[in-house]
């Protein structure tokens, strides 16, 4: 790529660029009708619509939305633009976690305008992501949900971990804890806690996931719920957040303080209790390969996460 290439910071104003380099990677526009999809222009889909082909970044307006979301949560983005124009973008969040992550920036977006992939794009703002890692002091680089993992390696990351999705029926139990609802907050309320359940991309841009009004008012989610609660079992505190994807089913997202336990058999207990008295039927669990969930049955959902250590 020529020295034309500049890399900057993204803006709400390039939300209708940031969309055109991710729908050039759809391939087929598709309308889901009772379940079943049959072809369509992109034109006559709803904002929804357009969401189901892979998120905010779909639609111009609901990608605006998702940036200044991102910027007031303390997240950043970058753009790649050749001559003016935008043809890559790549978002980040920086987090505080325990080891083996501890202070990291998760790239947890990078795409490329379809009709320039392998011009160097992506390696430059790769880059720069790195240089951004390093300035604000953090010992890891991660992709969470690494999609392309031979340019991550080329990339000089390395695989570390596997993460499966479970799903889990709720239960009832004779577990024994306290749960009270919790207002909003912003991250820096869970800084330094760890996510051993739900962690998709890293505990700072999770966190932001979860918080009310991350997503658009579409009305088909309308009749879904989003909980999140404290919870003390014994001497271990923790917060839980359920994510109603679909009726019933809801994906689960367990924040843990760096001076508890983390993970215990007692606090799932209590988290599957909890999600039967909100009215779920389901878990989505999110957790490393190595932890075992009572009751969970493994699905084809698997993250590969890719790390570079920056300093010990």
């Amino acid at each position: 790529m020529s020295a034309a290439l500049n890399i900057r910071p993204a803006q709400a104003a390039d939300a209708p660029a940031i969309t055109a380099v991710h729908c050039s990677n759809v391939t087929h526009w598709q309308i889901w009708d009772s379940g079943i999809a049959r072809p369509a222009r992109y034109a006559d889909l709803t904002a929804y619509q357009r969401w189901l082909h892979g998120g905010a970044w779909f639609d111009p307006d609901t990608c605006a939305q998702h940036l200044e979301r991102l910027f007031k949560g303390g997240g950043y983005a970058l753009v790649a633009e050749v001559q003016g124009r935008v043809l890559a973008e790549a978002e980040f969040f920086v987090a505080e976690e325990p080891p083996p992550y501890g202070r990291n920036l998760n790239l947890s977006i990078l795409y490329v305008h379809r009709n320039y992939h392998g011009q160097g794009l992506g390696s430059a703002l790769l880059r720069a992501a790195r240089a951004l890692a390093e300035r604000e002091g953090c010992e890891t680089f991660l992709v969470a949900n690494a999609e392309a993992p031979e340019f991550y390696r080329r990339q000089r990351l390395r695989l570390a971990e596997r993460w499966r999705r479970d799903l889990v029926p709720v239960r009832t139990t004779t577990a024994r804890y306290t749960a009270e609802p919790l207002a909003d907050a912003d991250y820096e309320l869970v800084r330094g806690w760890a996510l051993p359940i739900g962690r998709y991309q890293n505990a700072h841009h999770d966190w932001e996931r979860t918080r009310p009004g991350a997503v658009p008012d579409f009305e088909e989610w309308r009749g879904l719920k989003g909980e999140r609660y404290t919870l003390t079992t014994g001497r271990q505190r923790a917060i839980v957040a359920f994510e109603e994807g679909q009726p019933g089913l809801a994906n689960t997202f367990l924040f843990t303080p760096p001076d508890g336990k983390g993970y215990t058999p007692m606090l799932f207990a209590a988290v599957r209790d909890l999600a039967a008295r909100c009215g779920f039927k389901q878990l989505h669990c999110l957790v490393r390969s190595d932890l075992k969930l009572p009751g969970a049955i493994k699905t084809d959902y698997v993250h590969q996460l890719f790390k570079l250590q920056l300093k010990k």
